[in-house]
């Protein structure tokens, strides 16, 4: 091990396939992160003249090659050496004599802050994209307005449109790339120096290595840097869990408004049944509406990995990699079904009509309609409701009547 120094024994074959199968498998994705890094941070030596010219060089060229290599697939990472950072340098000095001076001034706690950082950096951007196709796809639907139910209760309430339905989300999501621009600011700093957690004795540069990977500014104190691991990513998982509230919210307002007719959902986002012929299940919201239990769960993990971690770096916090990573792709493929979804949907005139009828939806405008006139509009209330029951009890809606009919029908209550 690279730093077997200290060591007599190697690590059990087990322990190494305890503490890194699942982690390199995660840190795959980090491959491109961390190469970046280490270029920036190799830059950052030579200038400073901690590496000589030649050393930076060569070993610049070498990373170079490996992101190559890890593109085309020939470069893989090795459960062996742990993670991604050992096996980029190792992979480094088998190229160069010099890759063993790359980590100089350098810690894994850092160089892992750093590779997430510009991970979760692409993440946000691509996540407040797919959530401006969702509100495209919203505000599309409103292009054509129905008159349909809102409801309260999971009851009718007054009338509105599919289009102000569709401006409500909107809204909603509207919140999340907010949040997600501010959740950017605190991403983009830049964590290299810190180090283990006191930083390093040797004079670096971190500025060079923040404007070179395009961070805002630089991490201010390494204990924090290093201790606050996590807190990142919970936020993210924050955003992603509200995020999931909506979509699901929207599931299952289109499952439930497709049972009753008011929407069709194409039968393509649909799937049978195995043994009902006759069946036409809405899975892809179903799961939409399903896969927010996973949202939260990797949140309420994240926060509990960090709840005991006393100050400083702990391995509890490799665990944050997999939670946030899990969140991310999460959200990300049901925003962007959901947006597809909502594209295609169709909203039936007719039925809107018909539960608007039934469910007596026009109500409180006619009570409105009476406190303007001058009725106090508790009386007006309590009129038109006995006006409502007497209809139901007819089999008759406000609809059958013109505005003076119902007047003089109250007056006679």
């Amino acid at each position: 091990m690279l730093w077997g120094g200290r060591f007599s024994k190697d690590p059990k074959k087990n322990v190494l396939e305890f503490n890194s199968g699942e982690n390199i498998s995660v840190d795959e994705r980090l491959v491109p992160y961390d190469i970046k890094g280490s270029i920036a941070h190799v830059k950052m030596l030579k200038a400073q003249r901690i590496l000589k010219t030649d050393e930076a060089d060569e070993i610049v060229k070498s990373l170079e090659e490996l992101l190559a290599e890890w593109k085309s697939g020939k470069f893989k990472l090795d459960q062996n050496l742990e993670d991604v950072h050992m096996n980029i340098e190792v992979a480094v000095s088998k190229k160069t004599p010099h890759g063993k001076k790359m980590h100089t001034a350098r810690s894994r706690n850092d160089q892992i802050n750093l590779d997430m950082r510009l991970y979760l950096r692409d993440e946000v951007k691509e996540i407040a994209e797919l959530l401006k196709r969702m509100q495209k796809a919203l505000i599309e639907q409103g292009k054509n307005p129905v008159e349909i139910p809102a409801h309260t209760h999971t009851r009718v309430a007054q009338p509105i449109t599919n289009k102000l339905w569709g401006e409500a989300y909107s809204i909603s999501f509207g919140k999340d790339i907010e949040r997600l621009k501010q959740l950017f600011v605190r991403i983009n700093k830049n964590p290299l120096g810190a180090c283990a957690i006191s930083g390093t004795t040797w004079k670096i540069d971190s500025n060079m290595t923040a404007k070179l990977l395009g961070f805002d500014g630089v991490e201010e104190n390494t204990i924090e840097t290093i201790s606050s691991r996590g807190e990142l990513e919970a936020e993210f998982a924050f955003v992603c869990s509200l995020i999931s509230t909506q979509l699901s919210r929207i599931a299952e307002d289109l499952i439930w408004l497709s049972y009753v007719g008011l929407v069709e959902i194409p039968e393509e986002y649909c799937t049978g049944s195995s043994i009902m012929p006759n069946k036409m299940n809405p899975d892809v919201l179903e799961l939409v509406r399903g896969r927010s239990g996973r949202i939260y769960g990797n949140l309420m993990a994240l926060l509990t990995m960090m709840k005991g971690t006393p100050t400083g770096h702990n391995a509890d916090t490799q665990e944050t990699k997999r939670a946030i990573m899990d969140s991310i792709d999460t959200t990300k493929a049901c925003l962007a079904i959901s947006a597809e979804t909502i594209s295609k949907i169709k909203w039936d005139k007719t039925k809107g009509e018909e539960l608007i009828r039934k469910g007596y939806a026009r109500a409180t405008l006619l009570a409105d309609k009476l406190a303007m006139e001058g009725m106090p509009f508790r009386e007006a209330h309590e009129r038109v409701g006995k006006l409502v029951k007497k209809l139901q009890k007819e089999g008759k809606y406000l609809e059958d009547f013109k505005e003076e009919e119902l007047k003089k029908m109250i007056a006679a209550l």
